[in-house]
Parts: structure tokens; sequence; C-alpha cells
């Protein structure tokens, strides 16, 4: 695991150091900028952490911005999450995540996609999934933006380990 560990961060570090135009290093961790962003790593006793993030300007007029992370702990947890957001001049915009974490005690993850119109409506929605894995029991849930009334409406179930629906408490 300490192997892996050094080589995700060595990896990690190595690809921001080829594109980017400045660094700062010391032991164990490195930062690096570059013209639309930066990149940053570190690993210890506890673990490995890398993040970035950006912004650049598109073609079209829109700006986008993305950022993301990475982690792997001592203790066999791990975990990854990223995000994009386009707006465009009239106001329109996108939005996208996703993230996952799985231990020892289970996992989660959690995805969305949003989007705004340029009259200031939303749709969209966000699905995430949480299993524990010492009973096995999962929750699964949906949030979705009601198109009529432009609110959220949420929706979930819980299952045992074989799939049976079960009472979330």
């Amino acid at each position: 695991m300490k192997h892996r560990t050094h080589l995700f961060t060595a990896i990690a570090a190595t690809v921001a150091l080829t594109a980017v135009s400045t660094a700062d290093a010391r032991q164990g961790s490195v930062r690096a900028r570059g013209q639309n962003g930066v990149v940053a790593g570190s690993t210890g006793p506890n673990g490995t952490v890398v993040r970035g993030r950006s912004t650049v300007q598109n073609p079209d007029g829109s700006t986008t911005r993305r950022s993301g992370g990475a982690f792997v702990g001592a203790n066999g947890r791990k975990g990854k999450a990223g995000a994009s957001t386009t707006v465009a001049p009239d106001g329109t915009a996108d939005r996208a995540t996703q993230g996952s974490i799985d231990g020892p005690r289970g996992s989660a993850s959690s995805s969305s996609n949003f989007q705004r119109g340029a009259d200031g409506t939303w749709t969209g929605g966000r699905s995430s999934t949480v299993t524990n894995s010492g009973t096995g029991k999962t929750y699964s849930g949906t949030t979705t933006i009601d198109p009529a009334t432009g609110k959220p409406v949420h929706s979930g179930t819980c299952t045992d380990a074989a799939g049976t629906v079960v009472d979330c408490r």
C-alpha cells in the first residue's frame, strides 16, 4: 500500500510539473501553477491526496471551471470528486459533479447534472447511493427538479443485502 501511495503521488506530481510554468515542492508535497489552473499533491504517513482546478475561456465566450481531487488513506479509505461548471454570456449554466468514497465501513457515490436556462429556470438532478459494508444495507436516492414548479423532488429507497426493500431507519 505504501508503494502504491508513493507511486500515485509521483505520477500526479510528474504530470503536474510537465504541464505548468511554476512549481513549488517540499518533502512529500508538490504544488504547481499554470496559465489556467493549479494542481497540488502531498503524501505522508496518513495517506496521499491530489487536487486541482482550472478555469478556461471557451471559443463560444462561455467560461468553464473544473476541479477535482482524490485521496488514498493509509487505513484503506479512498475517494475522489470532480466538478465542472460552464457559464455562457447569456446566463445559461451547466453544472456536473461526481464523487465517491470507499472504506472499511462502506461506500458512497453521488453524481449530479443541473442546467440553468437564460430565463433562470433550472432542470436536472442528483443521484446518490450509500452502502453499509457491515449490514449490506443500501440507500439509493434521486433528487430532480420538477419542471412544473421548479422545486426539487426527492425519492429514496433502502434495500437489504438480498435486494429486498426495507425501512430506511
